[in-house]
C-alpha cells in the first residue's frame, strides 16, 4: 500500500513526504489551521507546511502529520497537526494539533 505522497513500508511506519511543496499538501496545512481556529475560536493563519510524513492505516486511510507555520497575532510559531483523511469517503479530520 503506498500513499499519493510518500511510500508506505512493511511495517506501516511513518514515511517522509517526498514533496512537501505539492499544493495538496497545502491544503492539507491550510485546512489544518482552519479546523483549530474553529475549535478554539483562534486566529491563526497559514503559513507554511514545513516538513510531513505519511502512514497507511486500513485500506485508503491516511494519516499525514505536518510540521507548519501560522502567525498569531503577527508572530510566526510552529505547530504539528495530524490529519486524518479517508479518501473513499471524501472526509478530513484533524485528529491533533499542537505547539512545537
Amino acid at each position: 500500500m503506498g500513499g499519493r505522497h510518500g511510500v508506505l513500508d512493511e511495517e506501516g511506519e511513518w514515511q517522509p513526504i517526498k514533496n512537501i511543496t505539492d499544493p495538496y499538501i497545502k491544503v492539507l496545512g491550510e485546512v489544518s489551521v482552519y479546523y483549530y481556529n474553529n475549535r478554539t475560536s483562534s486566529h491563526l493563519s497559514f503559513v507554511k507546511v514545513l516538513n510531513g510524513d505519511t502512514h497507511g492505516h486500513y485500506y485508503d486511510d491516511y494519516y499525514y502529520r505536518l510540521a507548519l507555520e501560522a502567525q498569531d497575532s503577527g508572530l510566526t510559531k510552529k505547530y504539528q497537526a495530524i490529519v486524518l483523511e479517508r479518501r473513499y469517503a471524501y472526509f478530513r479530520n484533524v485528529t491533533s494539533f499542537t505547539p512545537l
